[in-house]
């Protein structure tokens, strides 16, 4: 990890050790861009040996390096960014979602191929009555016609 990082982490403990006040200030330093608050843009400035002419491109490596090093030592501790929770937790509300949805066009199809299914039933028994309808009509006729042959 960069060692810059470990003597502002250091030196930001020790003044949190002063006060809850100081965590506050380093809260509202990193989601302002990790300027404003004059005191820790000051440590963060002697700890990364920036100078105070202002150099963009100097204060950008400085807060890279720095956000780099901040989220190893986040992950050493088996911390997750916030971003990277919000993140995964829309993904999750997102996926939720989207399972639902496909569960519902599940039952919906599977309902509508019952049906189709109990309607291919019914229609199976109608010709089955018909057969057995024009089988009994077949025998009358041919019982009819062996009678008329038969003379009976």
């Amino acid at each position: 990890m960069d060692k810059h990082f470990f003597e502002f982490w250091g030196n930001l403990l020790l003044s949190a050790a002063q006060g809850q006040r100081q965590m506050d200030e380093f809260g509202r330093w990193l989601s302002q861009g990790m300027r404003g608050v004059s005191e820790l843009s000051a440590i963060f400035q002697r700890c990364y040996g920036l100078t105070g002419t202002g150099d963009e491109s100097e204060w950008k490596t400085a807060r890279s390096s720095f956000e780099a090093a901040f989220r190893a030592y986040l992950d050493a501790l088996g911390c997750v960014p916030r971003s990277d929770y919000v993140a995964l937790q829309t993904q999750l509300q997102e996926l939720t979602r989207k399972t639902e949805e496909q569960e519902a066009a599940l039952r919906r199809l599977r309902q509508e191929l019952g049906e189709s299914r109990m309607a291919q039933g019914d229609v199976v028994r109608g010709f089955q009555e018909l057969i057995q309808v024009q089988s009994e009509q077949f025998r009358e006729l041919t019982d009819s016609f062996s009678r008329l042959v038969t003379g009976r």
